[in-house]
């Protein structure tokens, strides 16, 4: 037996089935014309004031109550600034100090036994 226990993180993202994007009103879906379903807050334009999308929202928290986790009553959504060529306006909205789930876990089956996979978080961006 070994003194140390072997941890693996993932980062997995999931594009939620939502009719409109989580921080405007501008469509989601697939197919469309290039440029068609953007707005100035999509752009990062000045002035453009994001709006969160409630069913974002909804959607998190249960998932957040199908692993058992904490649903936290507040949250923090912070710009988090950096370049990447997919990426135009610099920056994208994320939660990093206080997400929508904390700590949960997930239940499954693995040759009959059962294993416990730990969530340590599930944030909206």
């Amino acid at each position: 037996m070994s003194a140390y226990e072997t941890i693996i993180g993932l980062e997995v993202h999931v594009q939620l089935n939502t009719a409109t994007k989580i921080f405007c009103s501008c469509a989601t879906s697939f197919g469309e014309e290039p440029n068609k379903n953007v707005c100035p807050t999509c752009l990062g334009l000045p002035g453009a004031l994001p709006v969160l999308n409630k069913e974002a929202v909804k959607k998190a928290i249960s998932f957040g109550a199908a692993i058992n986790a904490t649903i936290n009553q507040n949250s923090i959504f912070a710009r988090k600034n950096y370049f990447y060529p997919d990426l135009p306006k610099a920056y994208q909205i994320s939660q990093f100090e206080i997400p929508i789930v904390g700590r949960g876990e997930i239940e499954i089956e693995v040759n009959g036994e059962q294993k416990t996979i730990g969530v340590t978080r599930a944030h909206l961006e």
